[in-house]
């Protein structure tokens, strides 16, 4: 009998153990501390280069404030690293992820080659006190770093997004004609070490099924650079002859010679001065509209410059 209450009081026992060990261990879980992305990595640096990233700072239990501490752990490429927030970064009450920003910045006389460190993180109590119930827990994380330095200029992009905007139709000015502006918004992220934009962008302008070929165009000028590791929008100016309605553009764009990214987007041509929009100015004129309004220019200060000779020699004659 007793060897019989005793197997029922430790079956009991052991039933519970569960319960005990979630009650226990629950606060450390809601305690948890990460990092994402758990590393700094560049391979493609030069010199004179500045490279920054964003590490997310997440915590499993928001509901208390805390601080972390960072230390910089790379004694070869101490100087180079900073982190943008400092040294101490508030963790707030009800924020679960905070970010952290890492800047590495690569002096002039940097050696051509691999270097390595790490960034440690340490959570603490942001009062230096805990709330009564909870568990005093620092937690922290290891960020690796991992660069490189090379002589080699590095001219690469990533198409991430691109846009059309509704634009208004070209117009006549006496026997002129400007184009529309069609605005081929990119979000560019320049994936290699010096600036960089498309080197051109071509449409194909197709009625609305995408059947019928009615115009092939470019942009004009150049298109802005976006800086190394940036992510920026970028815009590229394109003349369009189209009267308002809707179509099809078929696009391509360029990096040099290579295509690297090509699609199709809809573009609505409203009727002129339905948008507060400028257009294209004398840049957008077609060449023979162009020679139209410099060839009297020209001719006028050829004139001009001949009547003033005249009068020189005039007057040196008189003399």
């Amino acid at each position: 009998m007793k060897a019989r209450r005793f197997m029922n009081k430790f079956s009991k026992l052991l039933a519970c153990l569960p319960v005990l060990f979630f009650l226990v261990m629950a606060p450390v879980a809601e305690a948890g501390f990460g990092i994402t992305p758990p590393y700094v990595r560049n391979t493609s640096l030069i010199r004179n280069s500045t490279y920054e990233q964003q590490i997310l700072l997440v915590r499993g239990d928001p509901n208390t404030a805390q601080k972390a501490e960072v230390t910089i752990d790379a004694p070869e490429i101490q100087d180079w690293i900073q982190i943008v927030e400092g040294s101490t970064i508030a963790l707030p009450r009800g924020e679960q992820k905070v970010p952290m920003t890492v800047r590495v910045t690569v002096p002039e006389d940097a050696e051509f080659k691999d270097y390595t460190g790490a960034i440690r993180i340490r959570t603490v109590a942001d009062d230096g006190q805990v709330a009564e119930g909870a568990v005093s827990i620092s937690l922290g994380a290891r960020v690796d770093i991992e660069l490189s330095v090379i002589d080699k200029e590095i001219k690469d992009f990533r198409v991430r997004r691109v846009s059309i905007a509704e634009l208004n139709e070209g117009h006549k000015f006496w026997w002129l004609f400007f184009p529309g502006k069609i605005r081929f918004e990119t979000l560019l992220e320049n994936i290699g070490n010096v600036d960089v934009a498309p080197s051109r962008v071509e449409l194909k302008m197709y009625e609305r099924t995408g059947t019928v070929l009615l115009e092939e165009t470019s942009n004009i000028g150049k298109v802005p650079k976006v800086k190394p590791y940036a992510t920026e929008p970028v815009v590229a100016e394109i003349p369009t002859r189209l009267p308002s309605g809707s179509y099809v553009a078929r696009y391509k764009v360029f990096n040099g010679d290579e295509v690297k990214q090509e699609g199709e987007l809809s573009v609505n041509i409203l009727p002129y001065g339905t948008l507060q929009l400028a257009g294209f100015g004398f840049m957008g004129l077609s060449i023979a509209h162009k020679i139209s309004i410099l060839l009297p220019v020209f001719a006028l200060l050829i004139a001009i410059l001949y009547l003033i000779h005249i009068k020189r020699s005039r007057k040196k004659n008189r003399l």
